[in-house]
């Protein structure tokens, strides 16, 4: 039997993310998961969110890839993140932010695109692998991070031409504005200023976002 993600550091990265944008506490995410034995009856493959809409009515539902919940289970990013299981912590982290993410949009009755949701996906497993690296190695973090989230991963086979030139765009965005959060807010540990202007971001739509990037 495959190993589920472990259900303390799902709600860890939840309640991480909940309060760093401010949010209203949304139902644990481990509520919403789909089992792997059941995950083929619903579309795409790998870790994925699923949502389906009925009118001003959604419902969602999160898939994890047996990888990552076998790597996390072995190896607990809390106490130490590296090269071994920081792949699997960011797929998980991308995964708990489109949940929070469609939550956030659906509760402003607001529109969300599938770039506008990558985008803030791969800002969150920035800001989450930041914050539990800080915290394990003296407020230290490697400069090399935005590279290997960024520039340095590989994308599964299987996915249609259409996702992977979204994911690209999504990963060159946020290697720029994370570039920015690093410069100006990291490096002299201007943290409450980091907080208030992610928070910013986190509330601009697709449009926006993009020009709040341009900005910087």
């Amino acid at each position: 039997m495959s190993a589920s993600v472990p259900v303390e550091l799902l709600l860890h990265v939840q309640r991480r993310l909940e309060a760093l944008y401010a949010l209203e506490q949304a139902a644990p995410v481990t509520e919403f998961l789909i089992p792997g034995d059941a995950a083929g009856d619903y579309p795409g493959g790998g870790s994925r969110t699923l949502l389906r809409q009925d009118g001003d009515d959604i419902a969602l539902g999160v898939v994890f890839d047996d990888e990552v919940g076998e790597c996390l289970s072995r190896s607990d990013p809390r106490q130490h993140l590296d090269r071994g299981n920081l792949g699997s912590f960011c797929a998980m982290t991308e995964e708990v932010s489109h949940f929070l993410y469609l939550l956030f949009c659906a509760r402003s009755q607001r529109t969300v695109t599938e770039l506008e949701l990558e985008l803030q996906g791969e800002v969150d497993k920035y800001l989450n692998a930041v914050f539990l690296l800080s915290l394990q190695n003296d407020g230290a973090v490697s400069p090399r991070l935005r590279d290997l989230l960024f520039r340095e991963y590989h994308l599964s086979g299987e996915m249609s031409a259409e996702r992977a030139e979204r994911y690209h765009l999504a990963s060159d965005l946020a290697y720029r504005y994370c570039g920015y959060l690093e410069e100006r807010y990291l490096r002299s540990s201007r943290l409450s200023d980091l907080a208030r202007e992610a928070r910013r971001f986190y509330r601009l739509g697709q449009r926006d976002k993009l020009q709040r990037i341009r900005e910087v």
